[in-house]
Formats: C-alpha cells, structure tokens, sequence
C-alpha cells in the first residue's frame, strides 16, 4: 500500500482510525457532538469520507510536485501549470 511505503505518508500515527465520530473508518459520518481526536495531525482520515486537512495538503503535494508515474503521466500538475 502506498501510505505504508511512503516518507511523505509516515508522519501519520493513524491510518485505519477516523478522527472524528466512530472509531473505525467505516463509522458514521463526524455529526454534532462526536468525540474527537486530541491531535488532528496524527490522522490521515477526519470521519468515514474524508481526509484530515494535513492529508488532503500532502496529496495536493503529490499530485502538483510528483515525478512517479504511477500518480501522473505523462506530467504532474506542475508541469502543466507552468506550461
């Protein structure tokens, strides 16, 4: 799995917990009143849907700066950008 093998992905302690609402990702979704996580950072995902503000950054991050041709080919968004 890509988060498992990647440095840019390794400042995360949890990857299988949502941040807000039921403990395991397939939870509800982050409602009024839900428990939430102490430190966000530490969380790749907010509830069942989405990401926490820190992974959604470093995936932008992937998707402007990234060469691996796996993610973008046959350029990144970068590339395009200054095209």
């Amino acid at each position: 799995m890509f988060l498992h093998n990647n440095d840019t992905f390794s400042g995360f302690k949890n990857i299988t917990s949502a941040c807000c609402a039921d403990p395991k990702i397939l939870g509800m979704p982050c409602q009024k009143g839900a428990q939430l996580c102490n430190i966000r950072n530490d969380y790749l995902f907010w509830d069942a849907f989405h990401p926490t503000q820190k992974a959604s950054v470093l995936a932008a991050n992937v998707l402007v700066t990234s060469q691996d041709p796996d993610f973008m080919s046959p350029i990144n968004f970068g590339s395009l950008r200054n095209a």
